[in-house]
């Protein structure tokens, strides 16, 4: 059995496990090792009745399934994110509700604390809006735009490793199955801190050490010569 079949089935259990997802809301999927397809959730099939059968082969650049049931509406997405980012290998999208709250409200998740620096270096961003002539190809520009972001920014999408989809949900994505799955479960907890230290001090403001503190924090953790553990 291929290590990425076993690896995406994982991945979308950890899901349900982790209170990720509702019914069938989310979806998750694993590069493979040669960087030639993708196996991704299969559409409307239940993540606690999910098996390596029905997953989904399709490939990076044709969107061609190759084999399995039919895939995620979803995938489309992440094939954009993929082939633009090769070093990215796994992508979760979720509509966890915290997460998905600051998504509704068009607002990026802020940097207000360590936790949220020792995985994502900056404020999480929210994508750009789709143009109504846009959404004829409703996923795959959904995928463009988060492409768009880090591109036009010059960022590292592995220094950011999660993007808000403007009234929709998440993608979360990284170098690894194990490291994704962790930042989806960081990114509900951060959103939710985000949320509830904004309701009790609408006036918060960084200090004067916060911006040194936060790249102190993710390099100890994600920099060279990372030293972090708990």
């Amino acid at each position: 059995m291929n290590k990425e079949i076993e690896d995406c089935l994982s991945l979308n259990k950890s899901l349900k496990e982790n209170n990720l997802v509702k019914l069938t809301w989310g979806n998750a999927s694993v590069l493979s090792e040669d960087g030639k397809t993708i196996v991704i959730k299969p559409s409307g099939v239940n993540f606690s009745e999910l098996t390596y059968s029905q997953l989904c082969i399709v490939d990076l650049y044709s969107g061609r399934l190759i084999s399995g049931m039919k895939p995620s509406v979803d995938t489309a997405i992440h094939l954009e994110i993929y082939k633009a980012f090769p070093e990215i290998k796994s992508i979760i999208h979720s509509h966890s509700k915290f997460a998905t709250s600051w998504a509704q409200a068009l607002r990026p998740i802020p940097i207000l604390g360590t936790t949220h620096a020792d995985y994502f270096l900056s404020d999480i961003p929210v994508a750009r809006q789709l143009e109504k002539y846009e959404l004829d190809e409703y996923e795959k520009n959904l995928g463009q735009c988060v492409v768009d972001f880090y591109q036009t920014k010059k960022m590292n999408p592995l220094n950011i490793p999660a993007i808000l989809l403007p009234g929709h949900g998440v993608m979360v994505f990284s170098d690894s199955p194990k490291r994704t799955l962790e930042c989806a479960i960081v990114l509900e907890e951060i959103a939710e801190m985000a949320y509830y230290t904004t309701a009790i001090n609408p006036n918060i403001q960084p200090c004067r050490l916060s911006r040194d503190l936060y790249i102190k924090h993710f390099e100890r953790k994600n920099g060279i010569n990372k030293y972090y553990g708990q």
